[in-house]
């Protein structure tokens, strides 16, 4: 099976008259040919073929065709090539739609290369289905969660009442989806997480070689620390905090496991967060489905760890990166 196969027939599992929306960059051309030609022999009601322009870019709202289409249309499909946090408006505005229509499912990929198609696109997702379903099972009705780690994360949130949301790569209900998928995720409560939290793996766009330090108080971060790494994160939350909505950059907005075993740490979030044994925790927004967390902010940043050892209500739930449930 090849990756555009895996991800129309297993991840999305499109049908005869469903009308489906495909979106890439000019740089996925190719690609966007191959899915269209997948989905064509389907038999769609609808196919319709997007292409960013690229002298717009970075796009801050999808035009209004599309929203219209991620409001109504069965199916979604996004694969770019190269974006950047400048762009995560476009993004949250088609996430948005796809919420407001409760219809399609929406399945995206960020920053994808060769390697991911060739790789984290051709896992075997109903494995990784059954990893996050375990998860999400363990984690209903839970509250309290500690989170340490050997590099000297302390840090505490609680979960309590949040819906507990999984990414396992077979989409198959109204929302979205990451595609390459495998996480099992929740948003704590927005002023509960107290301690220090280290991130040894990546930010988006970041790949880490010297940890960074974030210390949370209330829900906040109110100190970063560490080399270069945490000069560059500290630049984009900045920049965040000039834009509307900008006193929820700091605030903590997800936490989430990563699920698939064919995933790699590259500096892309859109794997990194997938790995097996690492979690993350992300600072900004979370005012959508399926988050359904409370925080408004113009970005969300997902800090990769890997060796955690998670307690929830004082149950062993990971040691030192191994699953124990």
């Amino acid at each position: 099976m090849k990756w555009y196969e895996n991800v129309v027939h297993v991840c999305m599992g499109v049908q005869p008259g469903e009308r489906v929306l495909l979106i890439t960059d000019q740089a996925l051309a190719k690609e966007q040919d191959q899915l269209a030609k997948t989905i064509e022999a389907i038999g769609p009601a609808e196919l319709r073929r997007w292409t960013l322009p690229e002298q717009e870019r970075p796009l801050k709202v999808a035009p209004p065709e599309l929203l219209e289409a991620a409001r109504t249309f069965d199916v979604g499909i996004q694969f770019l090539g190269a974006t950047t946090t400048a762009e995560q408006p476009y993004r949250l505005s088609l996430v948005q739609a796809t919420s407001e229509g409760d219809r399609m499912r929406f399945g995206f990929g960020l920053n994808i290369d060769q390697a991911i198609f060739d790789h984290e696109l051709m896992a075997d997702y109903h494995e990784v289905a059954n990893i996050t379903n375990r998860l999400h099972d363990f984690l209903q009705d839970r509250s309290d969660v500690h989170i340490t780690s050997p590099l000297g994360t302390n840090l505490e949130f609680s979960i309590k009442g949040r819906i507990i949301a999984t990414d396992p790569g077979i989409v198959r209900t109204p929302g979205f989806g990451n595609l390459p998928s495998g996480e099992c995720y929740v948003a704590p409560l927005e002023n509960s997480a107290n301690g220090l939290l280290v991130i040894d793996k990546s930010f988006p766009g970041i790949l880490i070689k010297k940890p960074i330090h974030l210390t949370f108080e209330h829900g906040r971060v109110v100190e970063v620390s560490g080399g270069k790494e945490a000069k560059q994160l500290l630049a984009i939350i900045a920049d965040g905090e000039k834009q509307p909505n900008g006193a929820g950059c700091r605030t903590i907005a997800e936490w989430g496991i990563g699920t698939n075993p064919y995933a790699r740490i590259t500096g892309n979030v859109m794997t990194d967060e997938k790995v097996m044994g690492t979690i993350h925790i992300a600072i900004g927004h979370n005012a959508m489905p399926p988050y359904n967390g409370q925080n408004l902010a113009p970005i969300h940043l997902d800090g990769v760890m890997g060796n955690p050892t998670v307690t929830v209500d004082g149950e062993l739930m990971i040691d030192n990166g191994k699953y124990l449930v």
